[in-house]
């Protein structure tokens, strides 16, 4: 029975401090949030291609923009600076080798996507025992 007057002050203080623990950094991260991808961007990929001409671009948008109203321009690559400066937008007249790259967003123009865009091959449908005969 000795005990029992230490317990009380014991629990009422744990009581008190467990809203602080439950922020502490011992408790699992939440997932970061994933980002929309605008479409006709390829995150992470550099395209090799003919590049004809190298632009000072601030985003991939305004690269890909770029490359929307050039009629020459089959493919972009846009290149982040390491160092925080300005990056660079490279347009192309081929669409090229691709190659993971993580400074690198690149795309293929609105007006050629279509050669770029794989085919579904027939025979993955399914033969003739598709139906289950």
């Amino acid at each position: 029975m000795r005990l029992a007057p230490l317990l009380a002050p014991a629990c009422a203080l744990a009581l008190i401090a467990a809203p602080a623990a439950a922020d502490a950094p011992s408790r699992k991260p939440e997932k970061p949030t994933e980002q929309a991808v605008p479409t006709g961007q390829e995150p992470g990929i550099y395209r090799f291609g003919a590049t004809y001409s190298v632009l000072p671009g601030d985003t991939p948008t305004a690269c890909q923009a770029s490359c929307a109203a050039d009629e020459m321009c089959l493919a972009w690559s846009h290149v982040a600076a390491i160092d925080g400066g300005e990056g660079r937008c490279e347009l192309k007249r081929g669409g090229g080798h691709v190659r993971k790259d993580f400074l690198s967003v690149s795309g293929i123009s609105p007006r050629h996507e279509a050669l770029f865009t794989p085919k579904p091959v027939q025979e993955l449908d399914g033969g003739p025992d598709a139906d289950g005969e």
